[in-house]
């Protein structure tokens, strides 16, 4: 008991400072930049005027790869797009949303049509090259990854949600859009799931476990009744909710916790250690941390949070409206709760004939060494059914490189992945991607247009040494080309209007 109070101080500690081939398909550890010479780790860019340390460019003759941990998390940008949409957009000051602006998240949050996985495997690649639109120097390389799609219907579930019921979390877009949230997933799972209630504040509750979401309108009653009070103790919802998950464990099914607060914890004190060497033993145990954070304010500290998924082999959201429960737990259920392929991680090779530097954008807190890429205990990313994925690098080709007549490659993706039910200690699997002389391109895709719109948009946000000549004009410019009829892309360039408007204007 001593340990385990411990470690659950350790959560509400860590918890209380969360501020929440060829171009056709195929087929986490901390940034710690090491002092001794590293053929995957180069010396990090320092930070900006807005205190935004970046991946750095990298000489291809000095270190032609990198490695990194892939995930699929997109909270920074929901946090974004609510807070600059919202009525107190105009309190704002651009360095508050520059500490949430995260390249990979704002990409990752929209999908893409790229091309689905063939036969057995549960990933498909593709790549494009074209020359960037903020810089006439360089080519922008994007790297697209799709996840195949399995409906959550053809896997047993057995979710827990663990609910914080503290008073701090009484206004109705904490505990009122939590419990839309909770219901709004219940009506879309199968009547076979076991769904859980765990709720936390002074004390802790069971409010109903391992029933079938088809008793809803005895779950309705049960949530709806619940109120806010009290002080936030988490120890004994912890304990509840992973005792009640291992109680209803699904042997190859999908067994997930998910968080749901505001993260006003007030009680606690231990390290991050122990809280995600916590995690970290049940996620091996095949218990999976989700987070989702609520509120106006969502005063989390984001690593943080983004450290608890990572750990949980999880994945983390923020809902601050009906919209956002719908793209997480409706359109989205299935990529948010149900995992294709964990411990994904990428090694891209790049070819010194042609590339000069080569700049990974985004991903900074994935950075991984060539150790860690080869073992293959190394708990890295997971990826959702159905889910888009892209990574985008910033080229800079070799002055006598004529890529009009080029026939070399520019490099190669290499992907390992474990599939879901795999062991720790299991073999990766691997997938990979020549990225071929075709794969340049003078007339972009849709896709290619919109992607390198929102790296653009990214750079500005952050105020990134990389920018060069990006400007929202141009951002705009491009997207009123496009032919949108995606309601999320759509707002996005509502999201890059508003925030000219506020800081430009």
């Amino acid at each position: 008991m001593r340990k385990f109070a411990l470690i659950a101080i350790a959560v509400l500690i860590c918890i209380s400072v969360l501020a929440f081939s060829s171009c056709a398909a195929y087929g986490g550890s901390p940034l710690i930049w090491s002092d001794s010479p590293d053929s995957s780790q180069p010396p990090s860019s320092p930070s900006n005027e807005f205190g935004i340390s970046e991946n750095p460019e990298i000489d291809t003759s000095v270190q032609d790869n990198i490695n990194f941990s892939v995930d699929m998390h997109t909270a920074n940008y929901m946090l974004f797009k609510n807070m600059l949409l919202g009525e107190s957009a105009h309190t704002l000051r651009r360095q508050d949303l520059a500490s949430i602006a995260q390249a990979d998240q704002m990409l990752n949050y929209f999908d893409y049509d790229y091309s689905q996985p063939e036969g057995d495997a549960p990933l498909a690649l593709t790549a494009s090259v074209f020359d960037s639109p903020f810089n006439s120097n360089s080519k922008l390389l994007t790297i697209g990854l799709k996840a195949r799609e399995i409906k959550l219907e053809a896997t047993a579930n057995n979710i827990v949600v663990l609910l914080d019921v503290s008073g701090s979390m009484s206004s109705d877009t904490k505990l009122g859009m939590a419990k839309r949230a909770i219901l709004t997933m219940v009506e879309h799972l199968s009547p076979e799931d076991k769904i859980s209630l765990v709720t936390y504040a002074s004390g802790s509750r069971t409010i109903f476990s391992g029933i079938s979401p088809s008793d809803y309108e005895y779950i309705e009653r049960a949530v709806n009744s619940l109120s806010a009070s009290g002080s936030t103790n988490g120890e004994g919802g912890l304990n509840n909710a992973y005792s009640i998950a291992q109680d209803y464990y699904i042997t190859k099914g999908n067994n997930r916790i998910i968080l749901m607060s505001d993260g006003d914890f007030n009680v606690g004190i231990s390290s991050q250690k122990e809280l995600t060497d916590y995690i970290s033993e049940q996620r091996d145990k095949g218990i999976y941390l989700s987070c989702i954070g609520f509120g106006e304010a969502y005063n989390y500290s984001l690593k943080t949070m983004e450290a608890l998924a990572k750990h949980g082999n999880g994945n983390w959201g923020y809902i601050h409206n009906e919209e956002d429960i719908r793209k997480l737990l409706v359109t989205g259920l299935d990529s948010t709760l149900l995992t294709i392929a964990k411990d994904v991680k990428a090694n891209i090779g790049f070819n010194s004939n042609i590339v000069d530097t080569f700049r990974l954008i985004g991903y900074e807190s994935n950075i991984l060494d060539d150790e860690e890429y080869e073992d293959d205990t190394t708990d890295a990313g997971e990826i959702g059914s159905g889910f888009s994925l892209t990574i985008c690098f910033e080229l800079h080709i070799k002055p006598e490189a004529d890529l009009s007549v080029n026939t070399e490659n520019f490099g190669q993706v290499n992907l390992k992945y474990k599939n879901p039910d795999d062991d720790v200690n299991a073999p990766s699997k691997e997938l990979t991607l020549p990225v071929e002389a075709s794969c340049y391109k003078t007339t972009l895709s849709d896709t290619d247009v919109f992607v390198s719109s929102v790296v653009e948009f990214a750079l500005i946000a952050i105020e990134s040494e990389y920018k060069a000549d990006a400007s929202l004009d141009n951002v705009i410019s491009s997207l009123e080309s496009l032919n949108l009829t995606d309601k999320y892309k759509l707002e996005f360039l509502q999201v890059v209007k508003t925030y000219k408007d506020i800081f430009f204007s």
